[in-house]
């Protein structure tokens, strides 16, 4: 009799779970917090922060970049589950930097930027800061 409630307990958390996960807000604390910490800010010297990542939209090959870095790029969460956890992000910690125009990204432009993850994410960051910084927008 326990053995029997214990695997419906399990099931359902299974259940839970899986429902959770795919929720942005979830899988931003699974997978982007503990880097990022709770409110987007960096860790120092280490990890930069998403608190203004939203400007990078507004220069040439800032959209890419941001689904191109590494701990995107290779995260283990599919494409529409990934898509939504950007957008998730930039509306949460970077809504004020957001241009005018800002589209979503989607599924299917998440999984074009992926298939190429940065290698040199430190100069590629540096070269969209010179360029924010030439529009006024740093």
């Amino acid at each position: 009799m326990r053995t029997a409630s214990q695997a419906v307990l399990a099931a359902g958390l299974v259940l839970v779970q899986s429902q959770a996960a795919a929720e942005p807000r979830v899988n931003y604390i699974l997978h982007c917090q503990g880097c990022h910490l709770v409110d987007g800010r960096a860790t120092e010297g280490k990890i930069p922060a998403l608190v203004g990542a939203g400007r990078f939209l507004s220069v040439e090959g800032g959209r890419e970049f941001l689904v191109r870095v590494p701990g995107v790029s290779l995260s283990e969460l599919n494409d529409a589950e990934l898509a939504e956890l950007v957008n998730w992000m930039l509306y949460r910690f970077s809504a004020d930097d957001l241009p005018a125009d800002f589209a979503p990204y989607t599924a299917e432009e998440v999984a074009r930027y992926r298939r190429n993850p940065l290698v040199e994410v430190e100069r590629v960051r540096a070269e969209l800061t010179v360029a924010l910084r030439e529009t006024g927008d740093e």
